[in-house]
């Protein structure tokens, strides 16, 4: 199956979602992939497929609590953490501590940008990739700046 980009789609009139809205899906979108150190084109637009399938899923409620970015960043927690699970074939990647852990471990295993398209690509193995972060999650935890989440960052500015 071939992937269109967010801006093939527009250009082709396939999106019927306000701008606004398409806006926000791919900013939040690339400030998930940013924050997992890939710049990737591809991995944004497989973030924002899923946000814009759990947004459609769940757009009463999120409209309901008034906070949409909340929802959205829930969801690309949760697809970026069901991605994980699936590489590396353990369940628990969706709990704070293990998807932090999982997190710093993708940052030093991806040093070299090698995983960069197959971010959140659910058609490979990745056993190579499942392997790296087994590795790299038996050394000690470097110290990184990689490793406070984008929203974290802009809540202690704003504090």
């Amino acid at each position: 199956m071939v992937e269109m980009s967010n801006v093939e789609n527009s250009k082709s009139g396939l999106s019927s979602e306000p701008a606004a809205m398409s806006r926000l899906l791919n900013e939040t979108a690339r400030a998930w992939t940013r924050s997992f150190g890939v710049k990737s084109e591809i991995a944004e637009d497989r973030l924002a497929s899923e946000l814009r399938l759990a947004l459609r899923d769940d757009m009463v409620g999120a409209v309901a609590k008034g906070n949409l970015q909340d929802m959205l960043d829930t969801a690309a927690h949760s697809a970026i953490a069901t991605w994980l699970a699936h590489v590396t074939g353990e369940e628990e990647a969706h709990s704070a501590n293990k998807f932090a852990m999982l997190r710093c471990a993708f940052l030093s295993a991806n040093q070299g940008k090698d995983w960069c398209d197959r971010f959140l690509d659910r058609h490979h193995t990745c056993q190579d990739l499942n392997m790296a972060l087994q590795a790299q999650m038996m050394l000690p935890t470097p110290a990184r700046h990689e490793r406070v989440m984008p929203r974290q960052t802009l809540a202690s500015r704003a504090s």
